[in-house]
């Protein structure tokens, strides 16, 4: 019998190999190269074929070079414990769970397969890839060191079963969590990684580019994630998070590197006691949060998420202002920070017109409701109209000049409200009229009549207004 003993004290009762003490599953691979060479993959691989063909599902200790299965559907979870596999590949397959503890992979590939469950725990492995399947329960990565992991077009697609819920909105059922891992060089949900193509070509799959979908969940969990802080991915992307369907949790995290959130649906999203060293990106992403999250979570994302380089939003949705406000309150800040200040400018206009309608989506009646749509009214005419905030100084210097040299000279012809004392009156006339009005000089050769001293009167406000909007946004502009 074979000498290898399982932790429950049970000897392997299988045949040893010639001239070794043990299985062809549990010989070791360099005793197993010594004896018989290159064969001893081919003697490994029709052994580990004959049991799973005999039911065997549960493998402990084994030493393995290459597992496939391909088109089978298995009654039992498929467990590896305290095991050396150099390859996994499951290419549609149907099996309630796969697990691993305590064991050593090389490359785990999940490709067009259904499972239960993903349980890889208190393991090693280079890279752990799950692309185009799906699944009815969870999937969980921890407590393992994993180098290079993604997720591409996977799906929950359970029944549908009311689960319990976790404080945030998250469920047990539908759940993908990473947690406590070390040595990761890149995460990543839905992106490109040439490196598992070319080895899903080596074992004759050709995956296409037309089925790739969204990876949804019900929630997508990280939390304890240690990246590896070698300066060679100092500057690359090491969380990428694009097209993702859920609720996100991310909690604990140090990211060395750049993160970025592309293309996704975001829910009730959290990011507790995260640090990004590099940029953050927000693009082409959706956030919906409910009621709980908006009072509880949100107003603390600005302490819990540091970034020390750049934050970007660009081209997102908000279900909600308050929202919207603060994620462009977090992008102006880190540019200010960085000396960027134009690029502040600009978030810093979107962050006033968020607050401007949150202030509207409140839940006043009566006179206090229109009391504060005419005082939001007011701000959009004066502060965002004339001069977006005073962020854009070219904005008050056209809208003078469209309104003194076009505007106001078309009220006072129209009205024939100006006389002069040359006596006739041509619209060059009426448009010096309108300069020397707005600039208040007066010099007395002409004068308003009638509904004129109304509009000129008009004219000196907007004018003596104008020009005070014009140097402080100058001033701000270049000279702070």
């Amino acid at each position: 019998m074979c000498e290898y003993t399982f932790e429950n004290g049970r000897k392997c009762r299988l045949k040893p190999l010639a001239g070794s003490s043990y299985c062809a599953l549990h010989v070791p691979f360099d005793e197993g190269e010594r004896l018989f060479g290159e064969e001893i993959n081919r003697i490994k691989k029709e052994a580990f074929q004959k049991r799973l063909k005999a039911g065997q599902t549960y493998f402990e200790g084994v030493y393995l070079y290459e597992v496939k299965l391909e088109e089978m559907s298995l009654e039992k979870p498929l467990v590896f414990k305290n095991s050396v596999v150099r390859t996994v590949l499951f290419d549609n397959v149907n099996l309630p769970g796969i697990t691993f503890y305590g064991s050593q992979v090389g490359r785990l590939i999940i490709f067009e397969t259904r499972f239960g469950t993903l349980l890889f725990s208190n393991s090693r492995a280079f890279g752990l890839n799950i692309m185009r399947s799906e699944f009815s329960n969870s999937i969980y990565v921890k407590d393992s060191s994993v180098k290079y992991l993604m997720v591409n077009s996977t799906e929950y697609v359970g029944e549908g079963k009311e689960s319990e819920e976790e404080y945030g909105g998250g469920r047990i059922l539908g759940r993908i969590e990473f947690s406590n891992l070390k040595e990761v060089r890149r995460l990543g949900i839905n992106v490109r990684y040439p490196l598992l193509r070319r080895v899903l070509e080596e074992h004759g799959i050709k995956p296409s580019t037309t089925s790739d979908r969204s990876v949804k969940a019900t929630s997508l969990v990280l939390r304890d994630v240690e990246f590896d802080r070698s300066a060679r991915f100092k500057r690359q992307v090491r969380l990428s998070i694009r097209r993702f369907h859920g609720n996100l949790v991310i909690e604990n995290l140090n990211v060395f590197g750049h993160a970025e959130i592309i293309g996704s649906w975001v829910k009730n999203p959290e990011f507790v006691h995260t640090r990004v060293m590099g940029n953050m990106i927000f693009r082409r992403t959706s956030f919906h949060g409910d009621f709980a999250w908006n009072t509880t979570i949100l107003p603390n994302i600005p302490v819990e998420l540091s970034v020390e380089g750049f934050v970007e939003v660009e081209d997102c949705r908000f279900n909600s202002h308050r929202a919207e406000e603060v994620m462009y309150r977090l992008a102006r800040i880190s540019w200010e920070r960085n000396g960027d200040l134009d690029r502040a400018d600009t978030y810093y206009y979107h962050e006033m017109v968020a607050r401007r309608e949150s202030r509207l989506s409140g839940r006043r009646k009566g006179l206090k409701k229109l009391l504060l749509q005419l005082e939001v009214a007011f701000e959009w005419l004066f502060a965002d109209l004339t001069c977006k905030y005073g962020t854009d100084w070219k904005r008050p210097i056209l809208i003078w000049l469209a309104a003194v040299n076009v505007f106001f000279p078309a009220l006072f012809f129209l009205t024939k409200s100006v006389a002069g004392i040359s006596g006739g009156m041509g619209f060059l006339d009426y448009e010096y009229f309108s300069i020397v009005t707005a600039t208040t000089l007066g010099y007395g050769d002409y004068h308003p009549m009638g509904v004129g001293r109304a509009i000129a009167s008009l004219e000196a406000l907007f004018g003596m207004f104008m020009w005070a909007v014009f140097l402080t946004v100058f001033a701000r502009k270049y000279m702070r």
